[in-house]
């Protein structure tokens, strides 16, 4: 049954007017909902009511692009429009009250009942899409919520009815896009019924795998090594045994690995090769090397092969690459891709190639090799990069065989280290990238709220408990506890999170019965996660399920990888579906998030991306937007805060989108030691490679309500992180071989396993927990519920013990505490 406008009213103490007409009040004018006035955690700083926010993009660093001049007015641009609930103060006030601390279940509301009463009307989205359409618009995809309208037009239609400019632009690794460069603006007729436009398909966020980092540091030429004949001496740290045969073994990389023949001769701090299905010249796989985007690898990242050089020999291979080196003026100074043929103590002994090329598709060399035949050598493939956080260097490999005949070589190659690069290079571009790169998982555009739908605490977090949360669990299944080992040689396995921060599943709650739904770009190989999971010796009994949105995404993704297998690994019986949107655009973010509310399956979703939140104010006042719906629906949302610290705009003072909304929780990153039975020891803010967790002050988002009276927080905006979970290292199974990843695209997942446990824990869903955790905060201090960041900093923010700081937050759950406590 439905309940009526007057029974959801009753849940915030209004009395309403009302019409017997869809729920509605009488104060609705036809075609335009009433009350539509944004306030509180509800809306951006900016946002007005009587016209939708309409951004012009200026992304910048990794994300930054180049003006390509205007768009040819027949080229199609889709647009993407977020309508304006009705009601928005009650809305938020209800919010407020469905997710206030209580000691009982939260009520929330079903799917219908926000349909109902709050969502816009079939009259309201009717007029915009007629509006478009009499203007020559498709439209492409409509909700049942009816919150998100889709529409593609050409470019001069779009122009004329938005009042704005379209150009196409160059957004780096990302490629040709388009975006409106002038302010545009609605029509009269749809304006007052619509709170936020895009214009573009800019990729506006990035996986936090791998962000770009902080300050922009100083770069210096790398120093190698010579041997007695003057050649250059690459390291070799993996001892590779000859395989006493003349042919290259899995020159294909058929096997889905390394093995057998490469070997891993990577020297950076990060594993960054893998054998993967994202690009492969004829046939399922290629062997990757790099980072598909800044911040670059920091030493060598490499296979080799140990062969014996046969008569005649003519070897041949093909290289797929990508690199901004040469577009920033650096050429090969700092950074490159390579191939050598080695000796056996790392002496270069010939150069196949060394470049920073954009190939944008399969290029094939050949190299005349029959001056060393006979002698057992070694051919290497690898980028070099220097760690630089504005750039990235990365190519795929694939195809490499000796052919067994001789072509007439350009140079005969000799062993003097003066020699010219012999290869031959074939530039035949077979395909354009089908692929957006996505690694990073570094970040968004975020929102800050304004004001407070809920009670604001006002002391310090210094207070004693008053009781100790030790109550036996009412809904846990009994499961088995994570018990298997803490760490690989890679990094850190599901039982060393588990154990540490004292995760539910510790004590018989896996999330059995809960799902959690993963937005991002590319599906999962699940097959990589019963590997990993075999590795962690954890069963899962819960289901995962790939669901394409906009079309979906292509190939894995490390980042894909590391959310389902942080979550379960950490809520094994938990289901995962994850959401798959094949590019980090603000559109295909938006469209993600109201489809998770659609299905209404989820009761927590992870976003382990973000970008600047100042670069796209809309889409950070759409996206929390869509969030306040799933917080009124008892949907938590969870973003990653960044991994350049202070800085997560591109070198600049700023914070993360979507993960400042005041409806999503933030989630910063931390470092910690622990024992060897996994008792937790220290927690403090770490920086690895000048990577930290991200956090600081909103300029787009007003200080909220839950943040309001706690002592270290910042007045001036919204605040990041809301809390934090280990960031380094994480060990991730990807590509067919395990790899050492860091992020807060680890603690965001992380986060959403935590929850998808306490809603098993208490039989029902949780919901929006910002209001319960900083209530908690600010009632107990560190002495219960949460482990405080002790020292360290993300730059400019250092740790606490004592109060909330935009370095870790109110710090790290202690997790079974905190579950029986919410």
């Amino acid at each position: 049954m439905r309940r009526s406008s007057r029974a959801i009213a009753s849940l915030v103490g209004l009395s309403l007017s009302l019409t017997a007409c869809g729920g509605h009040t009488s104060s609705v004018t036809p075609g335009f909902g009433g009350n539509l006035a944004t306030s509180s955690e509800s809306s951006v700083k900016e946002a007005v009511s009587t016209s939708p926010l309409i951004s012009v993009p200026h992304t910048t660093g990794a994300l930054g692009f180049t003006d390509a001049g205007r768009r040819t007015g027949s080229a199609p641009v889709s647009v993407v429009l977020t309508l304006r609930y009705n009601h928005q103060q009650e809305l938020d006030e209800l919010v407020a009250k469905l997710n206030a601390p209580s000691s009982g279940p939260r009520q929330f509301l079903s799917a219908q009942q926000f349909n109902d009463y709050y969502a816009p009307t079939e009259q309201q989205e009717n007029a915009v899409v007629q509006s478009l359409q009499k203007a020559g618009f498709t439209i492409t995809h409509r909700f049942p919520n009816r919150t998100i309208v889709d529409a593609k037009a050409p470019s001069a239609t779009v122009e004329r009815y938005f009042k704005t400019e379209i150009h196409n632009v160059n957004q780096g690794k990302y490629g040709m896009r388009f975006t409106n460069v002038t302010p545009a603006t609605a029509p009269a007729e749809i304006a007052p019924i619509v709170r936020d436009i895009s214009l573009d398909n800019l990729v506006i966020a990035r996986t936090v795998v791998d962000q770009e980092g902080g300050a922009v540091q100083p770069r210096t030429a790398p120093q190698f090594g010579t041997d007695a004949q003057g050649r250059t001496v690459l390291p070799l740290p993996t001892q590779i045994k000859p395989l006493a045969n003349s042919q290259i073994q899995n020159g294909n990389f058929a096997t889905g690995s390394l093995s057998p023949g490469w070997i891993n001769e990577s020297t950076t701090r990060k594993n960054y090769v893998a054998v993967t299905t994202a690009q492969s010249y004829e046939s399922t796989y290629s062997a990757f090397m790099g980072t598909l985007g800044p911040p670059e690898v920091n030493g060598w990242s490499s296979i080799a092969q140990e062969v014996t050089i046969p008569a005649n020999a003519t070897l041949s291979f093909w290289v797929y690459q990508g690199s901004n080196e040469g577009q920033l003026g650096y050429g090969t100074t700092y950074a490159w891709q390579a191939g050598y043929l080695l000796n056996s103590k790392g002496s270069i002994l010939t150069t196949f190639y060394k470049t920073v090329n954009n190939t944008n598709g399969w290029v094939n060399y050949t190299v005349n090799l029959s001056a060393y035949a006979g002698q057992t050598d070694y051919v290497y493939f690898g980028v070099y990069g220097d760690g630089y956080s504005q750039t990235y260097v990365y190519q795929y490999v694939d195809d490499v065989a000796f052919t067994g005949a001789t072509p007439a070589p350009t140079q005969a190659p000799t062993q003097t280290p003066t020699q010219a690069p012999t290869q031959t290079p074939t530039s035949k571009p077979t395909q354009t990238p089908t692929q957006t790169p996505t690694q990073t998982p570094t970040q968004t555009p975020t929102q800050a709220p304004t004001q407070t739908p809920t009670q604001a605490p006002t002391q310090t977090p210094t207070q004693a408990p008053t009781q100790s949360p030790t109550q036996a669990p009412s809904g846990c299944n009994g499961a088995a506890a994570d018990n298997g080992p803490l760490t690989n040689s890679s990094g850190t396995l599901a039982t060393g999170v588990a154990k540490p921060f004292d995760f539910p599943v510790q004590h018989g709650c896996n999330g059995a019965g809960y799902t959690a739904a993963i937005a991002i770009d590319d599906p999962v190989n699940t097959s990589y996660l019963a590997s990993y999971l075999a590795a962690a010796q954890v069963t899962q009994t819960g289901t995962v399920t790939n669901e394409a949105v906009d079309g979906g995404g292509s190939g894995d993704d490390a980042e894909t990888d590391l959310d389902v297998q942080t979550i379960a690994g950490l809520a094994p019986g938990a289901n995962i579906i994850v959401y798959d949107m094949g590019s980090l655009g603000d559109q295909q973010i938006e469209d993600t998030y109201n489809q998770v509310l659609s299905d209404g399956k989820a009761s927590a979703v992870n976003s382990s991306f973000g970008g600047c939140e100042s670069s796209d104010p809309s889409f950070a006042d759409s996206t929390n937007s869509i969030a306040e719906q799933g917080a009124a629906v008892g949907v938590e949302f969870s973003a990653s805060s960044g991994d350049s610290g202070s800085s997560e705009c591109s070198g600049s003072k700023g914070v993360s989108a979507p993960a400042g909304g005041p409806y999503f929780s933030s989630i910063g990153g931390i470092d910690f030691t622990d024992t060897a039975q996994g008792v937790l020891e220290t927690v403090v803010e770490g920086s690895v490679d000048g990577y930290s967790g991200g956090g600081g002050v909103s300029t787009v988002f007003a200080l909220p309500s839950f943040q309001s009276g706690i002592a270290g927080v910042i007045t001036s905006g919204r605040n990041q992180p809301d809390f934090s979970l280990p960031f380094y290292p994480v060990a991730v199974y990807t590509g067919g071989a395990f790899g050492e990843y860091l992020g807060t695209s680890w603690s965001s997942p992380a986060s959403v396993a935590l929850v998808l446990e306490a809603d098993e824990l208490h039989g029902s869903k949780l919901g929006w927990l910002n209001p319960t955790l900083y209530s908690l905060f600010s009632s107990t201090g560190y002495s219960t519920y949460f482990t405080p960041c002790t020292s360290g900093s993300n730059g400019a923010y250092s740790c606490s013990a004592t109060e909330y700081n935009q370095a870790a937050g109110i710090g790290a759950p202690k997790g079974w505490a905190l579950a029986n406590a919410l």
